[in-house]
């Protein structure tokens, strides 16, 4: 793997920021506990950089994909059936239709909504992370959709399924005491950066001996089937 500098790794996790609440918040609705949130986020980072992407077209979606699959995987890992659950659902202002009834929900319901419409997780999906039937999910959604497309206005009510999903996908990006510090999340990724070059470099040599090794051998056999062949009957 190419040798990067810190200043090249800043300059790389950058194009990280402008997603980054977005990504935890994400993360911790999915895993549902904080620290699981924090880890499936910087193993995500560390995967994409891995694939040496470079921040131009795509690399959000890159970010997003690979911080699903994390958050999946922590979710349903051995750590997550003994980590405490906390993620903390939103109790923000009412003036907002939608984000209002969201308040109003309980935090399991407020989860399901977070998860099918701003994560836009299908409710198989939400069944794995969450351990509840995919008729309970869909009849949750269904009351909760109800009840917000009761709140808006006549003109509103038909495309109510895009509102909502609008809506909580922008509750995703806000940013907040409850999120990790960047700085935070950056030295850890730096550090784990570091550590994914110099494995890479010692399988590289490893790869390089015993490709040597294997080329010795065919030319030592080639030599010989030779010798064999220029033989006088």
């Amino acid at each position: 793997m190419q040798q990067q500098t810190s200043e090249q790794l800043r300059s790389w996790f950058r194009n990280v920021e402008p997603i980054y609440a977005e990504l935890f918040n994400a993360a911790h609705a999915m895993c549902g506990n904080y620290d699981l949130a924090e880890y499936a986020l910087r193993s995500a980072i560390l995967d994409v950089w891995l694939q040496n992407a470079n921040g131009g077209m795509g690399f959000r979606e890159r970010l997003r994909g690979a911080l699903r699959q994390e958050a999946f995987d922590a979710a349903l890992s051995e750590d997550a059936r003994r980590a405490e659950f906390t993620w903390p659902g939103y109790a923000g202002p009412s003036d907002d239709p939608i984000l209002g009834q969201l308040s109003q929900e309980r935090v399991e319901t407020q989860r399901l909504a977070v998860l099918r419409h701003g994560c836009g997780l299908t409710p198989k999906a939400i069944a794995r992370l969450t351990g509840m039937g995919q008729g309970q999910i869909r009849a949750e959604l269904s009351r909760f959709e109800a009840r917000c497309r009761r709140n808006l206005s006549g003109q509103n009510r038909a495309r109510a399924d895009q509102l909502i999903s609008r809506r909580l996908k922008r509750l995703l990006t806000q940013g907040g005491p409850g999120i990790p510090q960047p700085s935070q999340v950056y030295r850890a990724f730096e550090a784990e950066a570091d550590g994914a070059r110099v494995t890479g470099h010692r399988v590289s040599r490893v790869f390089g001996h015993v490709l040597m090794a294997v080329l010795a051998l065919a030319c030592a056999a080639a030599f010989w089937l030779f010798a064999v062949l220029v033989q006088p009957m």
